[in-house]
């Protein structure tokens, strides 16, 4: 039922066919920030038929998504209406709140609603479209025709809001920018319909900037779709092949720390910017977190000393035959919470068992500190020196 991206890629003839979506960032909020909570949303999204844990005691499968830092704006509809939307390599579909969701949903009344009756190009179909995102869901579903690709794109139409935690999230919907094998109910994959039309987007490739400075009032950085833009990355960009078309999966040549190796060889790793930690294998993790220092909260949550940051040890991780360094300020995150901070680790233990894992999964921790190129036309992503992060 949108238009969405489409209806910006209006413009890219005068852009040179390179489309540029703003992003806008936001702190990590501390009340919204359990690991447990996390931890079951991230099963339940690599780990088919993972029954969420009703024993735990915030069951807010979106936790993660309300830690998400980055999202950008998105036009939806014709005439256009104007959404926040988090942009999700992890998952596969477009979903905003809509007119009619249950008066009961207090998420919906804090966020944006599509009102189909408004779009001349909407169409509903009624269709039941279900999301779980743990002890909640979102329901619905809709169509829009775009005037972009004369296709129709599959839009859920959020009528049930997922959980108290996405009510203070500062983004309206997602948009899912993985592989047509993971959409729920087969539904086209947005980023498929708009490479579609070479005309308007000749580099089936999207790639993210985002910006590191702490200031807030910087802006948050910047996606590109249909291209790379050179200005935001320095040096050559380093490619590693996908292992499977199902989510943006690679092989993680390894984690070292001081030459101390924390993976048994290669290993399988989902690089998921709707994931706003680092995660792998619980026993590397615990490793990891004893060699830097972190101190086990006894609930998967590590803390530290936030003036140890700038004595912490560089970890490097191998990807397309080159070194990513993540330095102490880059994998520790600085938490606010009634005006006091608190300094948590950006790695989480999870254990995805077979055929779906191990693995680990690179979120914004890793990816906020290069620049990343997801090239769906090769099959492959890529890596490169952000232009605003100090050179490893």
């Amino acid at each position: 039922m949108a238009r969405l991206l489409f209806l910006l890629l209006s413009a890219c003839f005068a852009v040179e066919a390179l489309v540029r979506v703003p992003m806008h960032k936001t702190t990590y909020d501390r009340s919204a920030y359990k690991v447990n909570s996390i931890a079951e949303y991230l099963k339940q999204k690599y780990i088919k038929g993972h029954k969420f844990d009703s024993n735990l005691a915030y069951n807010e499968g979106l936790s993660d998504y309300s830690n998400a830092q980055y999202y950008g704006t998105v036009q939806i509809g014709t005439p256009a209406q104007t959404f926040q939307l988090l942009f999700d390599t992890g998952s596969s579909n477009l979903w905003v709140p809509c007119k009619g969701c249950k008066a009961s949903d207090i998420a919906c009344d804090f966020h944006q609603q599509f009102d189909c009756k408004k779009s001349k190009t909407c169409t509903e179909t009624n269709a039941p479209f279900e999301i779980q995102y743990g002890s909640g869901s979102m329901k619905g579903f809709g169509s829009d025709q775009t005037w972009c690709t004369d296709k129709t794109q599959g839009l859920a139409c959020a009528t049930q809001e997922p959980g108290i935690a996405f009510v203070a999230a500062k983004f309206d919907g997602i948009l899912g920018m993985g592989w047509d094998r993971i959409s729920v109910n087969n539904i086209p994959q947005p980023m498929d319909q708009i490479f579609a039309n070479k005309a308007l987007c000749p580099e089936a490739v999207f790639a993210f900037w985002l910006n590191r400075d702490v200031n807030n009032n910087v802006a948050g950085g910047e996606m590109t779709l249909c291209g790379t833009d050179p200005a935001h990355y320095k040096g050559s960009i380093a490619w590693e092949p996908l292992v499977s078309e199902d989510y943006w999966r690679i092989k993680l040549g390894g984690v070292t720390i001081d030459g101390t190796s924390y993976t048994n060889g290669p290993v399988d790793s989902i690089v998921d910017t709707g994931t706003s930690l680092l995660t792998g294998p619980t026993d590397a993790i615990k490793k990891i977190q004893k060699k830097i220092g972190a101190i086990s909260l006894g609930n998967g949550e590590y803390e530290m000393d936030c003036k140890r940051i700038p004595d912490l040890p560089p970890i490097t991780f191998s990807l397309g035959g080159q070194d990513f360094v993540l330095q102490g300020i880059d994998y520790i995150l600085q938490v606010a919470q009634n005006g006091q901070t608190t300094c948590i680790s950006g790695f989480m233990g999870l254990d995805i068992p077979a055929p779906a894992g191990p693995l680990w999964i690179l979120g914004d921790v890793f990816i906020g500190k290069f620049y990343s190129v997801f090239d769906n036309g090769n099959m492959r992503i890529g890596f490169a020196q952000a232009a605003n992060a100090p050179s490893s």
